[in-house]
């Protein structure tokens, strides 16, 4: 028996066996374990949550390299084991810091027992505070206003819309990564935001910051200049769920800087989410351009499409999830393969040769069933998905991806 099924068999056996005990008082107690304490009167600190999420996850790849070579690899890991602290304080406050946990990817250093798994604070994910502007000056105009100053996501496509505690798919699009604002250490950049609604309308202006240090940064290398503007429009349309959502940034930096987005000069992306239950549509539409990089064929613009229908097989319990998406470039390497097992294998089997996963033109098709034990916070996401990498007309990958993730978060 193969590693993988070993592992899928392990993880039916966890959900059968765990997901059984929960009902709905268990679950209450799992999204409130993390509070600990409560005190609105206070003039200090008025209340603060222990956030924890842990997400193990299996995979495996049967695929096909740029010189039609086969090949197949398995993987067992510590997808995301994540700790943090969030509150609020002297009444118009508000703070939150989130420390990666686990180093489980192949471009971190393998311990000298040779092992890829690492324990210990990698990174912050987040690590902020924010003002409540709205409600102390009241503006009459605006239904809320927040200010924020550290480290936070640069939200572009629907995937980046939710957090990993509560994302659909076994992961995000390569699309959707390639327009997310990751700094070098593939985290969350330092910046200072407004962000305020008003009626059915929300907005969201930021300064990103290229330079990445621990916990806060600075701001001594590329700055990116983010705007955003969110339309929900269910009260007067015939559907549930009606958004659109319109975002663009632009990088301001040379190659020798720190820069975001693996460089990306900018970007624009339109979302669109529809739905009545059981069902929904989610939809991102942009553009962009590679910026400078050490390579001409790295550069130039690139497109792309992903559209991902969803349809509750059984309501809160059972979700059926498909996502197309395509992705170009007007180079022969302008875009790349962001996707978590492909590289890994890549870097594992020195035999292959899929270009780094860098192409031109990029399709996958995904199909997956989440189930749901406490809704988004305790649940089991499955998913297969075939992958077709091309340059200039020429494979540089196809083949399968599937896996299996159990997470848990409060």
């Amino acid at each position: 028996m193969s590693r993988t099924y070993l592992y899928l068999l392990l993880f039916l056996l966890l959900k059968q066996f765990l997901f059984s005990q929960i009902n709905e008082e268990k679950c209450d107690a799992l999204r409130n374990f993390g509070k600990f304490y409560e005190n609105p009167e206070s003039s200090g600190i008025q209340s603060s949550k222990l956030f924890l999420s842990y997400q193990h996850q299996i995979g495996a790849i049967d695929g096909e390299d740029s010189n039609q070579k086969d090949f197949k690899d398995d993987f067992e890991e510590v997808r995301r084991f994540w700790m943090g602290l969030s509150g609020t304080f002297g009444t118009y406050w508000k703070y939150k810091a989130v420390s990666q946990l686990s180093n489980d990817r192949h471009n971190y250093p393998v311990s000298s027992a040779g092992a890829y798994r690492q324990w210990g604070h990698e990174t912050f994910r987040a690590a902020n505070i924010t003002f409540d502007a709205g409600k102390f000056w009241n503006f009459e105009k605006f239904d809320s206003m927040e200010i924020g100053y550290g480290r936070r996501t640069g939200r572009m496509a629907d995937e980046w819309q939710r957090s990993s505690t509560m994302i659909n798919c076994l992961e995000r699009s390569s699309f959707s990564n390639k327009l997310w604002l990751y700094d070098k250490e593939k985290g969350n950049p330092l910046a200072a935001w407004i962000k305020w609604k008003s009626g059915t309308n929300t907005f969201d202006t930021a300064i990103f910051s290229g330079t990445y240090r621990d916990y806060i940064g600075g701001w001594n290398d590329s700055k990116v200049y983010y705007a955003s503007w969110l339309g929900d429009f269910a009260e007067t349309s015939s559907y549930e769920l009606h958004q659109y959502w319109l975002s663009y940034y632009k990088q301001d930096g040379s190659i020798s800087e720190d820069r975001l987005a693996g460089g990306n000069d900018w970007a624009l992306a339109f979302v669109n989410r529809i739905g009545t239950a059981p069902w929904a549509l989610h939809s991102t539409l942009a553009w962009g351009n590679n910026g400078d990089q050490t390579s001409s064929i790295r550069e130039g613009d690139f497109g792309g499409i992903v559209l991902m229908p969803m349809y509750w097989l059984k309501k809160d319990k059972f979700k059926l999830v498909g996502r197309y998406q395509y992705q170009k470039s007007s180079q022969a390497e302008g875009i790349k393969l962001n996707s978590r097992y492909i590289p890994l294998a890549d870097s594992r089997n020195s035999s292959i040769d899929l270009n780094s996963g860098r192409g031109d033109k990029h399709q996958a098709i995904y199909l997956g069933l989440n189930y749901y034990a406490c809704g988004e916070n305790l649940k089991l996401i499955s998913g297969i998905q075939y992958d077709d990498l091309s340059s200039g007309g020429t494979d540089q990958f196809n083949g399968w991806t599937i896996g299996s993730s159990f997470r848990i978060w409060f």
